[in-house]
């Protein structure tokens, strides 16, 4: 048992250790790019999330560090997990929206009404970890009046009443959105291409016909995943199959 619990300690000690010496390779990455070492600072960048730091700051900075060495398509593709992680921040959205201005292939989505587009906004534009502890609170909140309403004299149940309605109207707005976005994230997979140029194909193989040809910084939607091969969606509704070997995950 003893030899357990000492495992156990050592274990946890060694996570703490790694975790403070991942933040000392984050701060020497800050240093190296405010001195203009670009590199030095994605090497450190790189060693911090080796050590399991994960932060929006640290892919935020990693991203930029990589576009000053013009690895356009790896930037993009630290930029997109920053964002993915803090969806609301203004410096990220951009950063990132100024990187894929650079890339060769333009891919719009279609032209959604101005109704689509506000709808849209306010569901995919805020921290799916503050909604989730907003819902905890609210309904917290409600379960808590809910009780004491069983106590209370007729008038005070009345306001309770009215202060539960309140907290129940965000709470019908924001969890069907955040269910949507939790689905979405365990069933949607995203990629940005890393390869200089990469060829979309018609099936999973070399010896199906060529359709096109993107480039780096590209953005697919991974519909599915066969051997070696992707199955992919660009936001225009186009799509084929592509090398896995030239994709970074998102």
């Amino acid at each position: 048992m003893k030899k357990i619990l000492l495992l156990i300690i050592l274990l946890a000690a060694s996570g703490l250790l790694a975790g403070e010496q991942g933040h000392v390779y984050f701060t020497d990455g800050n240093a190296a790019y405010e001195a203009g070492d670009f590199k030095l600072a994605k090497d450190s960048y790189e060693k911090a999330l080796n050590e399991g730091v994960v932060s929006s700051e640290l892919y935020y900075n990693y991203a930029n560090a990589l576009f000053r060495l013009k690895k356009l398509g790896e930037s993009i593709l630290s930029y997109e997990k920053a964002l993915k992680l803090a969806p609301t921040d203004k410096d990220i959205q951009a950063n990132l929206k100024f990187a894929n201005a650079q890339t060769i292939d333009k891919h719009p989505a279609p032209n959604y009404n101005l109704f689509t587009k506000i709808i849209w906004g306010l569901h995919s534009g805020y921290n799916l970890n503050h909604a989730l502890w907003a819902m905890l609170i609210l309904f917290s909140v409600i379960f808590i009046l809910a009780m004491l309403s069983l106590f209370l004299s007729p008038g005070l149940k009345l306001f309770t009443r009215v202060f539960i309605v309140l907290c129940l109207v965000p709470l019908v707005v924001i969890a069907p959105s955040a269910i949507l976005r939790i689905k979405a994230q365990e069933t949607s997979r995203f990629s940005i291409v890393l390869s200089p140029v990469l060829e979309l194909y018609s099936g999973p193989g070399d010896g199906y016909q060529v359709l096109s040809r993107v480039h780096e910084g590209t953005k697919f939607e991974i519909e599915k995943i066969t051997g070696d091969w992707a199955k992919v969606k660009l936001p225009n509704g186009k799509g084929g199959y592509v090398k896995i070997t030239g994709l970074g995950m998102i």
